[in-house]
């Protein structure tokens, strides 16, 4: 078995914050790192092709058993969906 068939909860990545934003984004998930949860941006690229539309919303991902601790931060910190 794999590393990655062991423990899903630690490979699954959940949604923690959205915004037609990118910078927004960016800026939740250096606080993040700074907190010490790992972040990943998704659609950000596309966020920015398409001119930051309602479209295509750049997301914040976490590990799964981070994404509790990481709304609570970011909501903390005023980043609302």
């Amino acid at each position: 078995m794999s590393d990655y068939e062991g423990d899903q909860s630690t490979h699954r990545l959940e949604q923690v914050f959205t915004s037609i934003d990118p910078m927004q984004v960016r800026m939740a998930r250096d606080l993040l790192d700074a907190g010490g949860i790992d972040a990943f941006i998704f659609d950000d690229e596309a966020s920015r092709l398409l001119g930051s539309t309602v479209a295509v919303r750049a997301r914040l991902m976490v590990h799964a058993d981070c994404a509790d601790e990481a709304r609570e931060c970011l909501k903390e910190l005023g980043f609302t969906h």
